[in-house]
């Protein structure tokens, strides 16, 4: 336990070279790269991929779709969940809109996109969806859990709505929100991904994975598809570094 300790990335580093191993193994009972290509012949792809020269492009445009989905998402969740949190009234007409869209495929969503929109708004939408309901959920769980002798005693003593819930609601949910906001990240780029793959913009991660598949160029999909897992896992570090760094203002004074 010790030497775990003083090297937490040990654990986590043999994981990867465990999956490497068992890929390599898997790579050469298949025995052909069209079904499956080795790590190394990934490894090499990947190295083509960010050299060419439609990468940067297709990168920017894929996160800023990304980046713009979350905080679409993230603003219509926090609006509609202290919204409904506050307001039984609101919670009861949005709840069957919220049961639609947890229930909707989707694939149902993309192709009804795909009339709506051009395609580079399709992933957008479709991430925005797809994310707005796990954020909008725990936003009003959040409210929901507040103590309720804190609320009944600023009510007593009149303090302005405003004041109870930047001071009372919005610390309970911070919690919620930021637990939510990293789950519907990692949704949200599958569902980019998944879009741009349908959509097929002119410059996107997904496009280029679907190009590459047609010319069954395995090892680029692949290649394609750690791009996109290195951007949901830097999306997600930025996330839970800024989260950091708001509980730190936050118990320090320095926010409310």
């Amino acid at each position: 336990m010790s030497s775990t300790n003083k090297n937490p990335l040990s654990i986590p580093m043999t994981g990867v070279v465990l999956i490497i191993a068992l890929w390599k193994l898997g790579a050469l009972y298949v025995g052909t790269e069209v079904l499956l290509p080795g790590p190394f012949r990934v490894a090499g792809s990947l190295l083509d991929v960010l050299r060419s020269p439609g990468f940067m492009s297709a990168l920017g445009a894929s996160s800023l779709r990304g980046f713009s989905a979350f905080f679409l998402s993230a603003l219509l969740g926090l609006i509609c969940g202290v919204a409904a949190g506050l307001s039984p009234v609101f919670r009861n007409l949005v709840k069957p809109l919220v049961i639609i869209i947890k229930s909707t495929p989707v694939m149902s969503f993309i192709l009804l996109a795909l009339i709506w929109f051009p395609s580079g708004l399709v992933p957008v939408f479709v991430s925005v969806l797809m994310a707005f309901p796990i954020i909008y959920e725990n936003v009003v769980a959040g409210i929901r859990n507040a103590d309720p002798r804190l609320i009944e005693m600023a009510r007593v003593y009149r303090v302005p709505r405003g004041r109870i819930l930047g001071s009372i609601l919005l610390p309970g949910i911070y919690t919620y929100f930021s637990a939510g906001a990293r789950t519907a990240l990692g949704i949200i780029w599958k569902a980019v991904i998944a879009a741009e793959i349908l959509s097929r913009p002119e410059a996107a991660v997904g496009s280029a994975m679907y190009e590459a598949k047609i010319y069954i160029e395995t090892a680029e999909v692949i290649a394609w598809t750690v791009v996109a897992v290195l951007l949901s896992a830097l999306s997600e570090f930025l996330l839970g570094r800024s989260t950091r760094l708001f509980t730190g203002l936050r118990r320090g004074g320095g926010m409310l």
